[in-house]
């Protein structure tokens, strides 16, 4: 799993985004998750697909809305051949003024999440029909830009996220937790840079944890705790996929691509291959011819 974040730089000024996107095979990285300093939600339009975040798996259906925080790292995988999909982007600011306790309310089912939560709001739940005709009225805004379009995307989003509280709103439910992770991959983002930066070369365990200024311990169980993943299988993960890329290449033979990914141990390579893209680097290579 490659773990990167997005940079998509919203209008100060008005900061919100909603665009169509087209999703298949061709723009498709499974093994890839971002995450993001904004607010998702997306609407499933057409087509069939995974997502996955916080450990879980969501099966998405034309119909279906998946919402993300700006702290949840996720992923997709395309089912069919494409999926078209509305995506609606906004910062906290866009909601809620900082000084503003009343507004800040409207951001519950991002902060606070209820025991019943599920990033993924089914076609079959009631508020879904009124999710969704509501992105669909932002969305004609954004395009056709009449007056006072943006008091009408803004009066929409609110009515979202009221729906979202009503529905899956939990007192009981502290956004401590949130925080704590908001912060966590914060630290780590630096950590990140330098093992993408780096990975296709001798990387160390302990010059990653000193580029944070961690202790090599404290690290590996950090990066563990945060990602769900060790240190080292993070970098095979990265090798990995990046030497599925370049045996692509009719000319790279697999000890070339092995060795230009940071395995200097070909059978090692070879076993670490399989396991991760379920065949050997040969077969996948004749697959690609």
């Amino acid at each position: 799993m490659k773990l990167v974040r997005d940079n998509i730089q919203l209008d100060k000024n008005f900061p919100f985004q909603i665009s169509k996107v087209v999703l298949d095979h061709e723009n498709s990285q499974p093994d890839t998750f971002h995450w993001h300093s904004y607010f998702e939600i997306t609407y499933v339009q057409k087509g069939r697909g995974n997502y996955f975040v916080n450990g879980q798996e969501y099966v998405m259906d034309e119909g279906d809305i998946i919402i993300f925080n700006n702290v949840e790292p996720h992923g997709w995988k395309i089912m069919g051949e494409e999926m078209h999909l509305l995506v609606m982007i906004f910062s906290p600011e866009f909601v809620a003024e900082k000084l503003s306790v009343f507004d800040s309310e409207y951001l519950k089912p991002f902060v606070e999440r209820g025991s019943n939560f599920k990033n993924r709001i089914g076609r079959e739940e009631p508020v879904s029909h009124e999710i969704r005709k509501s992105i669909r009225e932002i969305y004609q805004e954004w395009e056709e830009r009449k007056e006072g379009y943006p008091l009408m995307i803004k009066a929409n989003i609110l009515r979202i996220l009221t729906m979202l509280i009503r529905t899956y709103q939990d007192e009981t439910k502290s956004g401590e937790m949130l925080k704590e992770k908001k912060n966590a991959m914060k630290r780590l983002e630096q950590a990140f840079a330098y093992i993408n930066a780096h990975y296709c070369e001798k990387i160390t365990l302990d010059e990653v944890a000193a580029s944070v200024y961690m202790s090599s311990n404290y690290f590996s169980s950090y990066f563990r705790k945060v990602t769900n993943i060790s240190f080292s299988e993070y970098v095979t993960r990265l090798r990995i996929m990046h030497a599925r890329e370049l045996l692509r290449d009719p000319e790279k033979s697999v000890t070339e691509a092995a060795l230009e990914c940071g395995f200097n141990n070909i059978s090692n390579f070879y076993r670490l291959y399989k396991k991760h893209i379920g065949k050997p680097p040969r077969d996948n290579k004749k697959s690609e011819k």
